[in-house]
């Protein structure tokens, strides 16, 4: 099937260089349909959702700014660190939002497991569902991530 105007600008915004020096696909071959599905069957699977990852996401890079660049201790075990790079970028889906240049840092004190992620991050989880492609310097792994960080789990509401 043939790629729409729209699906193609934003297939090259995902590309190194045009918003990003390494972009937002990495080595991943897949569709960026078939990378927001999976990603998307994965999070469902573990009964959260990109909303209550994203939240605590933000949270967590709010806690972390009061420690001004050095690490805060937060919850059990948890210690976050956020980078200032100033500046913003855009959104590569084009919807008009910019993120601070800022890099959230959290390790798990108890097993040395960390993750990072910028403000864009949270933003295209929570908009986009969009975690990244497979190899891109900036890919989070929705269930590592919901692990770590401890994302609650979603109640159900559905009567059937």
């Amino acid at each position: 099937m043939k790629e729409s105007p729209n699906t193609r600008d934003l297939r090259s915004n995902l590309e190194p260089g045009t918003l990003s020096a390494e972009g937002f696909l990495g080595t991943d071959t897949r569709s960026l349909e078939e990378i927001i599905r999976t990603d998307r069957e994965t999070v469902d699977s573990l009964g959260r959702t990109h909303i209550s990852i994203a939240r605590r996401m933000r949270e967590l890079t709010e806690a972390g700014k009061a420690g001004l660049g050095r690490p805060v201790v937060v919850g059990s075990g948890l210690e976050v660190t956020v980078e200032d790079a100033r500046g913003a970028i855009a959104c590569p889906f084009r919807d008009r939002t910019y993120s601070a240049k800022q890099v959230t840092h959290v390790l798990n004190t108890q097993t040395g497991q960390s993750l990072r992620w910028s403000d864009l991050n949270i933003h295209l989880v929570e908009a986009h569902g969009f975690y990244e492609g497979e190899g891109a310097p900036f890919r989070i792994d929705p269930a590592a991530l919901i692990h770590l960080i401890g994302v609650p789990a979603e109640e159900r509401t559905d009567e059937t």
